[in-house]
């Protein structure tokens, strides 16, 4: 907790350097954001994992609440709106027919991806219906979590110095990253291979549709077949 500490005010006293700054102030609102995610990350980080479906389900909405909240509060305080971080309308009918389309994809091959990829047990029709809740308010936690934390919060900053390309590669680097763990072994080279393609795939739905929307249904639906999977063997 102490190193995570520090990395806030690392990040706080940075940003108040290059705000101060008129040379370096185009600098700030890159460090300002990783201040916030510094922050959000020390805030939610007690609540992870869990034993159980219900314990998992209540830590990652927990979790989002403590990332969300701060997150827009301080974007607000930095002078900047909402829209800095794809929370507008944007292109609404494309973001909506991208989103659902992929949505609707992952829930009906939910099953076997979930047992092909992720090594999830079988269930029948009447587990299904009691997972599915769970499952639901998971992958939408988690999905407005991230969507903001990793993408809205840092595309539009990056994109001022390396654009569209290049600002989407760096932010699935460091996506990828924040998903690999260890020991390393062949579910987790899978999880992070899936992890760096899908976030090339929701940051570009994010700035094609200049909106959170269509790449926060295409995250919750990619989700689920991970989160049956996980909650199947529960």
């Amino acid at each position: 907790m102490a190193y995570q500490v520090a990395i806030v005010v690392l990040f706080l006293l940075l940003s108040a350097w290059l705000r101060r700054s008129e040379a370096k102030s185009r600098l700030f609102p890159v460090a300002f954001a990783f201040f916030i995610a510094a922050l959000v990350f020390a805030l939610s980080s007690p609540f992870g994992g869990g034993t159980t479906m219900e314990n998992r389900t209540f830590n990652i909405i927990a979790s989002m609440m403590l990332v969300v909240i701060p997150l827009l509060v301080l974007v607000r305080l930095s002078g900047d709106n909402w829209a800095s971080i794809y929370l507008k309308k944007g292109n609404l009918r494309l973001g909506l027919i991208i989103g659902l389309v992929v949505f609707f994809f992952f829930l009906v091959t939910a099953v076997p991806f979930s047992i092909w990829i992720f090594g999830g047990a079988s269930v029948t029709s009447d587990q299904l219906i009691a997972l599915a809740p769970w499952i639901a308010a998971f992958v939408f936690a988690n999905s407005l979590k991230e969507e903001l934390l990793y993408r809205g919060l840092f595309l539009k900053k990056f994109e001022s110095f390396l654009g569209k390309d290049m600002s989407n590669l760096t932010h699935a680097v460091v996506f990828s990253l924040a998903h690999l763990y260890i020991p390393f072994d062949s579910f987790t080279i899978i999880y992070w291979a899936l992890a760096f393609f899908l976030g090339l795939g929701f940051a570009a739905v994010m700035q094609k549709t200049d909106s959170l929307l269509g790449s926060f249904l295409f995250h919750a639906g990619s989700d689920i077949p991970l989160m049956l999977a996980i909650f199947s063997v529960l």
